[in-house]
């Protein structure tokens, strides 16, 4: 099991999944992990339970559960203060349990606790016994421990740092693309200075927005401050300031993600990163493919309610 240093700040998932309903991943410097509610899923429990756990354990290790749990975690070696990591992912951060904490609590779960659903807890210790947890979440997230973190996931991570204020009414394009950014990185589109998508997008939006005349209808948009990182050549201009839009219209602009600019303008921007090297032909088409399912699967879904009305 890896041990975890609980002093890093920073860390943030670079890969995740969810097979069989358990959200897990692994994070920038290669810990497995669980969230609560995955872990409380292979201990048979609920999130409620293995939540308390975590944000009260300075009171819960002094507990009868505690302690056993405590003595578990110092058998492997385990002896961070905190039961978790803060991590930061694309949605904001999170709870990610490392993998020592995530055995103790569910050998405990096994063998030492009473409670209906035992049979679920020793039958997943069973198979993460037998495989390694850090291999079982590794083969899941499709994660190769020997390649080296792309730079493209330390500067998109850098700059989603330093832009995460935005006023909760409010949206920006860049956090809105996240998602998408993280699909770009996925398909080996190298993300720097000269790859910065919610530019292109907040141009167009920003048009579509003044056409349509949207604040008279969800509010005014305004300007806030956007940073970005040394590493970024646009950081020698100081601080921009960038739109970000009521969220009132967060709907809208989904839909004219999906429908508009993915399958009309977003083909036209991959095609200048294919003939500057920054994207092969080949993964930019299946990045096509995966940003239009969405879109396309919601009219599908659309069209087969108004077929049972």
């Amino acid at each position: 099991m890896s041990l975890v240093n609980q002093g890093n700040l920073g860390l943030f998932s670079i890969t995740e999944s969810k097979n069989n309903d358990l959200g897990m991943g692994v994070l920038s410097d290669g810990t497995p992990y669980l969230t609560n509610r995955g872990l409380a899923k292979i201990c048979g429990i609920e999130p409620s339970t293995t939540l308390r756990l975590l944000q009260k354990w300075d009171e819960e290790q002094n507990k009868p559960r505690g302690r056993k749990i405590l003595e578990l975690l110092k058998a492997q070696g385990y002896s961070a203060p905190n039961l978790f990591i803060e991590a930061n992912g694309i949605h904001g951060s999170f709870y990610a349990i490392p993998d020592a904490v995530c055995m103790a609590i569910l050998e405990y779960y096994s063998f030492e606790a009473e409670q209906a659903n035992a049979e679920i807890a020793k039958t997943n210790y069973r198979i993460l016994a037998r495989s390694s947890f850090k291999l079982y979440v590794y083969d899941q997230c499709n994660y190769n421990p020997n390649q080296k973190i792309d730079d493209s996931w330390q500067m998109f991570h850098e700059r989603l740092l330093l832009n995460d204020n935005i006023p909760i009414n409010y949206f920006s394009i860049f956090k809105e693309l996240s998602a998408v950014i993280v699909n770009m990185i996925r398909t080996g589109c190298k993300i720097d200075d000269t790859t910065v998508p919610d530019i292109s997008v907040g141009q167009i939006w920003s048009r579509y927005w003044t056409q349509n005349k949207l604040d008279e209808k969800y509010g005014e948009r305004f300007k806030f401050p956007h940073t970005y990182p040394d590493t970024f050549r646009q950081s020698a201009g100081g601080q921009y300031d960038a739109w970000v839009y009521p969220t009132d219209a967060l709907g809208v602009f989904r839909r004219w993600l999906y429908e508009t600019y993915f399958m009309d303008k977003f083909p036209k921007y991959l095609n200048t990163k294919v003939t500057s090297g920054a994207l092969v032909a080949h993964d930019a088409t299946r990045l096509l493919d995966t940003l239009q399912k969405p879109a396309l699967v919601a009219q599908k879904s659309s069209e087969k309610k108004d077929d049972n009305k």
